[in-house]
């Protein structure tokens, strides 16, 4: 028994350690944003500690549109992309339609990655009358290896058709949540995909291919449970933040009022000590 109490002092003790003393009193949430207008999108000193100090929000149910981030495919720099969207956005989005917080979601064409900053971002989702858009992107390696049925290659007639190759995919796909309105990204969420294959050498790259895009889309229905659960979290440290911030700042409005209140009377208590001198009638001296 007084072990257990120990244990749940100290555990109390821990959460109350991540507690803060000070919490400064938030300011409205940002009704606009405040990054620099160019594709960098420079934040000064003065407009981060205004992010910071504004109260968090999260206007849902609203309209979302997922917009995919390719890879650009010109190395010279970021240029457009004419292959088709990623094959796992159409499941990322059924897996989002249906049922709140999103009560319409929306695809976006495709855009290379680099090519845009973030307020062109906000510019092509005012195009679309969207309040949040979900930037969807995958990041997957490939690598292919011979495997111990590659001796076989030897022969001529076996490289027709031993899987002496192994090809293999790993990495994961991942998804933030914009704010349109003021440019900032509320959130993340991660999913780490992988596959594997024994094949033979011919068309490795098309089987690459197929196989990167399957791993993805097993990983899209997921990825879209995870972005919900992401809202929900959000949704609550938000209420949570305002809740704090409120019950630090009314012991501070309570000193402030009794200070207030305070004041006058003593003011009160010096004019009636000042009449009261002055109605004495002085004693005459000796």
């Amino acid at each position: 028994m007084a072990i257990a109490a120990v244990a749940a002092c100290a555990c109390g003790g821990a959460k109350a350690a991540y507690r803060s003393k000070a919490v400064p009193a938030a300011s409205a949430p940002l009704d606009r944003s405040v990054f620099a207008r160019d594709p960098n999108g420079q934040l000064s000193e003065d407009a981060l500690q205004r992010v910071l100090a504004s109260e968090l929000e999260l206007d849902l149910p609203a309209r979302i549109g997922v917009l995919p981030v390719v890879d650009a495919v010109d190395w010279r720099g970021p240029s457009p992309s004419y292959d088709p969207a990623p094959a796992a956005l159409a499941p990322l989005v059924r897996g989002l339609r249906g049922d709140e917080p999103f009560f319409h979601v929306t695809e976006m064409m495709a855009i290379p990655s680099g090519a845009l900053g973030m307020e062109a971002l906000r510019e092509i989702a005012a195009r679309y009358h969207l309040r949040y858009v979900l930037l969807y992107r995958e990041s997957i390696a490939t690598r292919e290896r011979a495997n111990p049925w590659a001796i076989g290659y030897a022969t001529i007639v076996g490289a027709l058709f031993l899987p002496g190759d192994t090809l293999s995919v790993d990495g994961y796909v991942e998804a933030s949540l914009l704010d349109v309105k003021t440019g900032l990204l509320l959130f993340t969420v991660r999913r780490r995909v992988s596959g594997r294959r024994r094949t033979n050498v011919w068309h490795t790259g098309d089987k690459l291919a197929d196989l990167r895009r399957r791993a993805a889309e097993r990983a899209a229905p997921s990825l879209a449970k995870d972005v919900r659960q992401a809202v929900y979290e959000f949704e609550r440290a938000a209420r949570f933040e305002r809740q704090r911030r409120h019950d630090t700042a009314r012991p501070a409005e309570a000193a402030a009022g009794t200070s207030e209140a305070v004041a006058p009377d003593v003011r009160r208590r010096g004019a009636g000590t000042d009449a009261s001198a002055a109605d004495t009638p002085a004693v005459p001296s000796a």
